[in-house]
Parts: C-alpha cells; sequence; structure tokens
C-alpha cells in the first residue's frame, strides 16, 4: 500500500492519522520529492492528493481512501 502526499496537505495528514489510528502501514511518497511519482498520478488522472495505491488501483477521492483504510483494518 502506497499514500501520495504532498509537503503541505491538510487531507493528507488527515489520511495518514487514519491509517496510524487503524494500524496500518503505508509507504508514504512525497510528490513534491519525487517528481516520477507525481508523472504518475497525474498521468492516472488525479490533479490533487491524497491517493492511496491499494492492490495496483488508485484511489483519489479522500472519503474512500477513509472507506478503504476502514475494509482494510476490519
Amino acid at each position: 500500500m502506497k499514500l501520495y502526499t504532498k509537503t503541505i496537505c491538510p487531507k493528507c495528514l488527515w489520511v495518514k492519522s487514519e491509517l496510524q489510528r487503524a494500524g496500518l502501514e503505508a509507504e508514504m511518497i512525497n510528490i513534491d520529492q519525487d517528481e516520477q511519482a507525481k508523472q504518475k498520478i497525474i498521468e492516472a488522472g488525479f490533479f490533487s492528493v491524497p491517493v492511496l495505491e491499494f492492490e495496483g488501483k488508485l484511489i483519489g477521492d479522500v472519503k474512500a481512501v477513509i472507506s478503504q483504510i476502514e475494509l482494510i483494518a476490519q
């Protein structure tokens, strides 16, 4: 599981805290520091973060990301 984030991103902090609360770990990828990752999510049609990559699927809607975290944690 990977979480694409930016340096300053309140929604990213929220998702990170939800991951922590659920006891889950994800590889954090800061697109401000990784141009290749930034291009990957742009090419996938996302123009904002956070974007969660889980089982090869990219999820960009924050509510859908939180829902996915809850499902994984069960």
